[in-house]
């Protein structure tokens, strides 16, 4: 039962790095030579990469007249994103809301058209709670999960209901769409990653980004409010509180690239990096959008760099044990201690047991938090109570 890897060794390391860490603890290895513990923790600072950040395709407000109308129309969109397929983006994603109260039938239709192209698709719609629910658009439906499948309070998450805005475009078929902002919450340097639809939890428009950039299946993202959000067995894992925000804040980010629309069609072959990762974001610079929108936009690439850089974690560490020979030694340098203190009287040798036994904890937990070692506590501990024990049985049996 003392041995590495079994169930009470690893409760010992994790009381013992409960000194010096906060849970939650991401545990690997087994405690032995071969294959040591191995140690991540949430980390106190947002650590996010700027390598993670987005092409970004800003939206503005179109003070030259390249498009056919301002705000731009739906054949205005279409010529965008058709510029993007023509310069290599394979996947997309766009988070300017598509939506027009009117509009003209054909311009719809070569819009579908261009939506329909990509190998992947991610669009945005801001969620609101009304008074009377609206079915959930096919979109937000299949990049959902069910209730069952989240571990916490999911009372505490923001509840959503409806899109608040009519004639909005959120495509067909294979097309994903996360929430852009949630109208009900209040704006903060900590972003709404889920909330609730009935009896599903849907996503923000950047961490289904995320997802679409990794290739992961959203049936491998384990959330745990409260601790983290892991988006798949071998993707990033980010703190989330207990409302499913983002529980780090975020730190200022550049995009990868930041490329004016309208430089999208004329541009040659080279113009999106061939190097930045995908997808390609279209973002929503205008000066007439709303408020949460120009905060959303501000902070999108910092978020998705945030999602993709496993920024929650420190880097991961290893707690190997000593050699055997020095093992050994320590232990055997124990039992010489208990042998001695075995021939005291009871009080003298109960003090002792109990000095040794606070020493071995301490030497424990001075070389876990100084040392990153792990030392043979457990024997040595099990090696004491064992010798207490029977030295009191001995002491209080008659001699014949």
């Amino acid at each position: 039962m003392w041995q590495p890897g079994t169930a009470i060794d690893r409760l010992a390391f994790t009381t013992v790095v409960r000194g010096f860490a906060n849970p939650p603890f991401f545990l690997s290895g087994n405690g032995s030579h071969a294959s040591p513990w191995n140690l991540q923790t949430f980390a106190a600072k947002n650590r996010a990469e700027s390598r993670q950040t987005p092409v970004i395709v800003t939206l503005g407000d179109d003070a030259e007249g390249f498009f056919q109308s301002s705000p731009p129309s739906p054949i205005d969109l279409a010529v965008i994103l058709t510029n993007f397929q023509r310069l290599g983006a394979k996947k997309a994603a766009t988070a300017v809301v598509l939506a027009w109260d009117s509009a003209d039938p054909i311009g719809l239709l070569a819009l579908d058209k261009a939506l329909n192209r990509f190998d992947s698709l991610v669009m945005a719609a801001p969620l609101s709670r009304g008074a009377v629910p609206e079915p959930m658009p096919a979109a937000f439906r299949t990049t959902s999960v069910p209730l069952e499948s989240v571990h916490g309070d999911i009372a505490s998450l923001p509840v959503v209901n409806r899109v608040p805005l009519s004639g909005i475009i959120l495509g067909k078929d294979r097309i994903a769409a996360g929430f852009q902002v949630i109208e009900s919450e209040p704006i903060t340097r900590f972003v709404p990653l889920l909330a609730r639809w009935e009896d599903r939890v849907v996503f923000a428009f950047p961490l289904l980004v995320v997802l679409q950039r990794l290739d992961l299946p959203l049936a491998g993202v384990e959330i745990r409010l409260g601790e983290y959000l892991k988006l798949g067995p071998d993707g990033p894992t980010v703190p989330v509180d207990r409302y499913g925000r983002l529980a780090v804040p975020l730190k200022s980010l550049a995009p990868y690239a930041e490329i004016p629309a309208a430089s999208l069609i004329d541009g040659d072959d080279g113009l999106f990096p061939q190097q930045a990762p995908q997808p390609v974001v279209l973002r929503d610079d205008r000066s007439a959008a709303e408020p949460a929108t120009h905060a959303f936009s501000k902070q999108l690439p910092a978020l998705i760099a945030a999602l993709a850089s496993d920024t929650g974690l420190t880097s991961a560490r290893d707690y190997p044990r000593l050699q055997t020979t020095w093992e050994i030694f320590l232990l055997v340098l124990v039992a010489l201690v208990l042998a001695a203190l075995c021939g005291l009287p009871a009080f003298t040798r109960n003090i002792g047991f109990l000095a040794l036994a606070t020493a071995c904890l301490t030497a424990q937990c001075l070389a876990a938090g100084t040392a990153h070692l792990w030392l043979p506590g457990l024997p040595a501990l099990a090696a004491i109570a064992c010798a207490a024990v029977l030295s009191a049985i001995i002491t209080r049996t008659p001699a014949p």
